[in-house]
């Protein structure tokens, strides 16, 4: 269920509508027999009846006229836009929540009450409500935005089925209208200071924008809307009455063919129909999110996934979360492309995804470490989703496994321990060079927690909390089957039995398991170091051997490590691995991306980057004497004092040199300069950012860190800026705080400070949740139908014990009149 803020202006406009409210209750439902009149007039026009969303807004059940797909006439509600729309809107969303509301079907005893009817205006003005746009600008100093549950809203809404958002955002410790980081205090600034303060990327509205009430929720990450859940859309718009009776009017006949740059497509690849097709092409700009939640209590994972433009939300099935127990990072599943097909659609469109999921599995705790990988085709579809393991897993999946293993067993290369591992991140990538995408993919084996590494058992929480050496850490690829042959023709892959070849096919599962080296356990990036050479590098962030390290892979029939390097050893339990973009002149035109280890694409295939980034996890507890001294300097001080120091601080005003590094950290490593100098010569490491700790309060026994995952992304959708000294600008640093309970956003600051300026950032604001910030997810498209800046980014941040996951909006911190683009 998905929350949204209301509308101010919205309210003002219909509030001469709800005057006369009463006297046009009796004949209310004309207006309702009238529109469907009209409809039906319009019924010879398929595409102009826009289609209907019902999602929460603050206090009520609204309506809001959604754009169909493939039209280029306006629908009704389109054309009756501003007061008389909005007049439209305010009677259909009454007659919505009143006597015919499905809300009163199922309890009619029980009609919905906006929390605060009943209550005299002086009354509603005291309460802490939440109906107001929440929104702040930052600044030079950093901001420490907290975000509550605004207790006068809950308990009013208490009992409501219809209840309203009850995040509340709090500033520097004081509620958003009184704080000096108000958006309406910033407006105050002068031209000359405004343009200070965006040139130095400092000067950003940031608001909370909407919750979306979501079950355990762990890793968020948004992908294209015409991937993964494409066909459950699908399905949910077919179901209602005006998709049925107004279907966009294609016909499936040669007669409509498809153009791609003015160029007629014949060939649809593996798309069934040409409607298909184009419906994909469309659903391409825009963003659906897919959420994973997972439980030590329940025997099933959550995959959930919110639909950007309207809140629209579904879940996979009962049956394929009930083999995915944690699920972890999702990635999308790309169109394999043989090197004997001939040229398809997927060459001539950006549709180059399948519509399905490729889900890591497992974790370290007892019961949940039996992981697997999975790929799950046409998520949330209730008819034709369907799931296959490829490795590992659990009840029949996990047998099946087993089985394979024995049977492959005499093939030397093939790993025959398949028990027992569990999976956070896996990839698709072509090893062998001739086109197969297989999976690579990093795994562990549970530690012991309750034995030291000499074997001695041991009961202390100190000795508990800290990690012990798994069994077994490996970087392993499972290998895609290969077709038995090709129709001469088409170059179809064919089976054995002359069928079409299907690598997720019963018989083709699991896939075999290749072991490339002991090691790697969790996160990993890949790189192409020497586009000369036929390897490529895999960076590794080993949590429990606490080191970073490189594999360079020969890529063959047989691919294999032909390079280890440790590049460091002293960066303590490493978690996140990503490349980025920190110095556009440390470039080199033989070096590129293959995977960038982040769900956020800031650099895609084929871009250049300047550096490697990793958070390093400290394991240790806030204690109380900690927390109460940072309270009383809050106080004293009357602002915030942030536990997270930047690397390139003055050391006369933090009591630390720069290269000390102070509890879980964001470190940086610089790719060496020179022809083979990533091969020899070493990183120079800079400490971005360190002081995070575990909050106290979680007090579990499953190893508990901070930071966690590590992120990189621009303001706007247009990525970099052109400084005025010629430069590119530095992109925004996001960092999920995991066990510290926080996320936190950094920007780049101009400063010659260290042996590497290009690591220089400042803490711009950090966002207190209350919970477990497990990830980060960073979208561009508006979200629903709240107002916001287009084309600025949206933060997602799951709060893990809240249930939630927060929404929060970017904007340049402009007055709106002439920069909102509403």
């Amino acid at each position: 269920m998905v929350h949204i803020r209301s509308q101010q202006e919205r309210k003002e406009i219909c509030s001469k509508a709800r005057q006369s409210r009463k006297r046009e209750r009796n004949n209310g439902s004309s207006l309702f027999r009238f529109l469907v009149i009209v409809s039906a007039v319009q019924a010879f026009a398929p595409p102009t009846i826009p289609t209907t969303t019902k999602i929460k807004v603050n206090d009520h059940y609204r309506l809001y006229a959604e754009t169909p797909l493939n039209s280029d006439r306006q629908g009704l509600l389109q054309i009756l836009n501003g007061e008389v729309g909005d007049v439209i809107l305010e009677r259909l969303n009454e007659k919505l929540n009143g006597g015919n509301s499905s809300i009163e079907k199922k309890d009619k005893k029980k009609k919905y009450q906006a929390p605060t009817d009943g209550l005299s205006k002086f009354h509603r003005s005291i309460l802490a409500t939440t109906t107001k746009r929440q929104r702040c600008a930052t600044g030079e100093y950093p901001l420490k935005i907290t975000v509550n549950d605004c207790p006068t809203r809950k308990w009013l809404s208490s009992g409501s089925s219809g209840s309203a958002a009850t995040s509340q955002m709090l500033v520097n410790g004081t509620s958003v209208e009184r704080s000096l980081a108000s958006y309406d205090r910033f407006q105050w600034l002068d031209h000359e200071e405004r343009m200070r303060l965006h040139e130095g990327q400092s000067l950003f509205s940031l608001e909370l924008l909407a919750e979306i009430n979501v079950k355990k929720p762990g890793y968020v990450n948004v992908m294209p809307s015409s991937d993964a859940g494409f066909a459950a859309k699908k399905e949910s718009e077919d179901a209602t009455l005006w998709k049925k009776k107004y279907r966009l009017n294609y016909s499936q006949e040669d007669g409509n063919n498809v153009h791609v740059n003015g160029d007629e497509i014949t060939d649809l690849g593996s798309f069934s129909t040409k409607r298909d097709l184009l419906e994909r092409m469309l659903e391409s700009d825009k963003e659906r999110m897919w959420i994973t939640g997972f439980s030590l209590t329940k025997q099933s994972g959550e995959v959930h996934y919110v639909d950007v433009e309207n809140g629209r939300m579904g879940q996979i099935s009962k049956e394929s979360a009930s083999a995915i127990r944690w699920p972890n990072e999702v990635n999308s599943v790309p169109i394999q492309k043989y090197v004997h097909q001939q040229t398809s659609i997927e060459d001539e469109t950006n549709i180059v995804d399948e519509d399905a999921l490729l889900v890591s599995d497992g974790f370290l705790v007892p019961g949940r470490d039996q992981g697997g990988v999975y790929v799950v085709s046409k998520p949330g579809h209730q008819r034709n989703e369907w799931r296959v393991c490829l490795a590992g897993g659990n009840g029949v999946d996990g047998q099946l496994s087993k089985l394979e293993t024995k049977k492959i067993g005499a093939d030397s290369d093939v790993s025959t321990d398949e028990d027992g591992w569990f999976y956070h991140r896996s990839i698709w990538i072509d090893l062998t060079g001739d086109g197969r995408q297989s999976v690579l993919t990093a795994r562990a084996k549970r530690p012991s927690l309750l034995k030291k590494s000499d074997g001695t058992t041991s009961t202390s929480k100190e000795d508990v909390n800290i990690p012990s050496m798994p069994t077994k850490a490996q970087l392993v690829w499972l290998e895609r089957p290969k077709p038995h042959s090709y129709d001469e023709k088409t170059g179809t892959p064919l089976d054995r039995d002359g069928l079409v070849f299907d690598p997720f096919s019963p018989k083709h599962t699991p896939w075999k398991v290749r072991v490339l080296d002991e090691g790697p356990d969790v996160m990993f990036s890949v790189a192409d170091m020497d586009k000369a050479d036929d390897t490529i590098e895999v960076f590794s962030a080993q949590f429990f051997n606490k080191k970073l390290t490189m594999h360079s892979i020969q890529i063959g029939e047989n691919p294999k490590v032909v390079l280890k390097r440790t590049i460091d050893d002293r960066c303590g339990a490493s978690f996140s691995s990503i490349l980025a973009n920190l110095d556009d002149e440390n470039h080199s035109p033989t070096r590129e991306v293959i995977d960038s280890g982040s769900t956020v694409p800031t650099l895609k295939r084929g871009d250049g980057f300047s550096h490697l980034l990793i958070t390093s996890h400290e394991c240790s507890f806030v204690s109380d004497e900690e927390k109460a001294v940072k309270q009383k300097k809050e106080e004293e001080e009357g602002d915030y004092a942030s536990e997270v120091r930047m690397g390139n601080e003055d050391p006369k005003d933090s009591g630390k040199t720069n290269a000390e590094i102070d509890g879980g950290s964001l470190f940086s490593y610089r790719v060496p300069v020179g022809k083979d100098a990533w091969k020899t010569e070493p990183w120079i490491r800079s400490v971005i950012a360190t002081g995070f700790r575990v909050q106290g309060q979680l007090g579990n026994m499953i190893n508990p860190g901070a930071p966690g995952f590590c992120y990189t992304f621009y303001p706007t959708k247009d990525g970099p800026k052109i400084l005025k000294n010629g430069k590119k600008s530095r992109p925004l640093i996001g960092i999920a705080g995991d066990c510290a309970e926080s996320a936190y956003i950094l920007r780049p600051v101009e400063t010659s400070k260290g042996e590497d300026p290009s690591a220089n950032y400042a803490l711009m604001c950090e966002i207190e949740c209350g919970a477990t910030v497990g990830s980060i997810g960073i979208g561009y498209e508006d979200f629903c139908y709240a107002p916001q800046q287009a084309n600025y980014a949206k933060i997602y941040l799951p709060c893990y014990e809240n249930d939630k996951v927060l929404v929060f909006a970017l904007g340049n911190g402009e007055d709106e009149e002439d920069n909102d683009g509403w």
